[in-house]
């Protein structure tokens, strides 16, 4: 494939809508990577709605337990059957990229809280502009660790990660070694800015380059398949005169400053984190009929964890990912978004978690939540002036939040309302029946990362760029790294 210098761009961008606006899969756990961005902090994308502290410590624990008293799989528990699979078939890849994507823009360091913590005064270890430093580290502060002698190319093993004696990855941020999916697409990310320098590319512009390609698969092809399609019609709009050309309309956040913007607490401890339901329990890697699925997280069985080296059997064939032109559709397809996660998230391996923190992602994520002063799903619905679901509409389409005390009542377990992680989960599979997001989850997800691009100087939609042939896709990153051979 051809591909265009990155000083070059097609058309100049039109001019951007003035009123921009705004609103992550596994909770930031590990110390920031060396050359993370330091200057960013978190903060509330509506500071004006009041704090919903439920439910609390007991109701938690009765809501995210793996098993009930009775044996029966629990409210959040999924058992893996069959009709968990994403109605659209939306393909496994995008699951992990969503997760990557994450990786790039979130890194809260702090501990599991117990106590209120101000989101304000929270860092954000991470540069949110969309601009790979989980890959190739800060600008500002170059990891020579990541680089070849000549600065130019990315240390890369073959088909794996760069690791030191001891399994560790040698890698801008360490969460993309979680498990050996997110690694490999890390690995075709570090293998595609190579094979640009081999081509003749200068480093700035080849990491230009990179930056814009992946800004773009995630607006055109990763948005499309999770955001609920009026939202994402509303928020990335194509330019009438140049239909390539994406022109960016938000609501509620207008960061401004790019390089300086809040990262909420909505968008990262909250909506963004939909992509933890879409996990499944175990994939096939190998291409053949016959091979496995190996699962993710096991605390016995053999699994995908991070952390070692990817042995030839664990490489995985991407096909079956991601579907492939002129090839049999891939066997790996997402989970739906709903209120269920598989079996592995029960029983997180966390290296670098605090002694007393919970292994369940679930209870994490909701306690994170609490103690950092999210509003409810209700009060955010209400606040974007969308449909609100009650707290009974939800309980009587997933009876297993019934089971867990979701009513209406203001003295109950719940006060009422809903945590804004469940309530988007819910909404999803009550409107798309997890197909997509729903309307909250939607328009706080899409205005996050499409008012970043805006308000980004350095983007593909500032600048105007548009890939050769007007489309770039996964599959077309995997080839240019060589993973589909």
């Amino acid at each position: 494939m051809h591909v265009r210098d990155p000083k070059t761009p097609t058309w100049k961008l039109s001019r951007l809508s003035a009123h921009l606006v705004l609103a992550i899969l596994v909770t930031a756990l590990l110390a920031p990577s060396p050359g993370a961005a330091q200057n960013h902090t978190f903060g509330r994308l509506f500071p004006e709605l009041p704090s919903y502290d439920a439910p609390d410590d007991a109701t938690l624990d009765a809501l995210t337990a793996e098993k009930t008293s009775l044996g029966a799989d629990g409210p959040l528990f999924d058992n893996g059957a069959a009709s968990g699979n994403n109605p659209d078939e939306v393909r496994a890849f995008f699951t992990y990229l969503g997760q990557f994507l994450d990786h790039d823009m979130t890194l809260d360091s702090l501990p599991l809280p117990v106590d209120f913590v101000d989101p304000n005064t929270i860092p954000n270890d991470r540069d949110q502009r969309l601009n790979l430093d989980s890959v190739y580290g800060s600008r500002n502060k170059p990891n020579r660790a990541l680089y070849e002698a000549d600065g130019k190319h990315l240390r890369v093993n073959g088909r794996d990660l760069p690791r030191n004696d001891d399994g560790s990855a040698i890698i801008g941020d360490p969460r993309n070694d979680e498990n050996q999916i997110i690694a490999q697409i890390h690995v075709a990310f570090l293998r595609a800015h190579n094979k640009l320098i081999d081509q003749g590319f200068k480093f700035q512009d080849a990491r230009q380059l990179m930056e814009w390609r992946h800004q773009w698969i995630v607006v055109h092809e990763f948005l499309p398949e999770v955001l609920d399609p009026d939202v994402y019609a509303d928020v990335f709009r194509a330019n009438r005169s140049h239909p390539h050309i994406t022109q960016i309309h938000t609501r509620y956040y207008d960061p401004s400053n790019a390089a300086m913007a809040k990262m909420p607490v909505e968008f990262s401890v909250g909506a963004y984190r939909f992509g933890h339901s879409q996990v499944r329990a175990a994939y096939r890697l190998a291409n053949v009929p016959s091979g496995g699925f190996i699962q993710v997280f096991h605390p016995t069985l053999p699994d995908l964890r991070g952390g070692r080296p990817i042995t030839a059997d664990r490489v995985i064939f991407w096909p079956n990912f991601l579907n492939v032109d002129g090839l049999t559709p891939a066997v790996n397809i997402g989970r739906k978004i709903d209120t269920l996660l598989s079996s592995g998230l029960f029983n997180l391996p966390i290296p670098g978690a605090e002694a007393g923190g919970t292994a369940i992602l679930a209870k994490r994520n909701i306690q994170r939540a609490r103690e950092y002063g999210l509003p409810s799903g209700q009060a955010v619905a209400k606040r974007l002036g969308v449909p609100v679901l009650k707290n009974s509409d939800i309980a009587a389409r997933i009876p297993g939040l019934a089971t867990a005390g979701l009513t209406d009542a203001p003295e109950g377990p719940y006060k009422g309302e809903a945590p804004l992680w469940l309530y988007i989960l819910a909404e999803s599979q009550i409107v798309h029946d997890g197909a997509k997001l729903g309307p909250v989850g939607s328009r706080i997800v899409a205005e996050v990362i499409g008012g970043l691009l805006a308000a980004d100087k350095n983007s593909y939609i500032r600048k105007g760029w548009v890939p050769e042939g007007g489309s770039f896709r996964a599959e077309d990153l995997l080839r240019e790294a060589g993973a589909l051979e």
